[in-house]
């Protein structure tokens, strides 16, 4: 499901609600564009997990490379400030 955030912001309990209880995911636009979602807490720690794991496997991955002597070490740099998600 799709709303704006001015409707969704008198409609936010109900949002909340199916959400939770129903399992289903609200898209919230702005200017007709996806901004955001509103999901079940379960849902947002499963993605939470998810997102760990993923970070866990490359790092191990990254490792492995460096003590097989296949990968060099890295300087971390930022992306420049015109990069950089909002």
């Amino acid at each position: 499901m799709d709303i704006g955030l001015t409707d969704a912001r008198s409609a936010l309990g109900d949002l909340a609600a199916r959400a939770e209880y129903g399992g289903e995911t609200v898209y919230l636009t702005r200017h007709g564009r996806r901004a955001a979602a509103v999901v079940s807490a379960g849902t947002a720690e499963l993605l939470e997990q998810v997102e760990d794991l993923l970070d866990t496997t490359a790092v191990a991955e990254v490792q492995a490379k460096l003590a097989a002597g296949t990968e060099g070490r890295r300087r971390l740099v930022s992306a420049p400030p015109s990069q950089t998600a909002r």
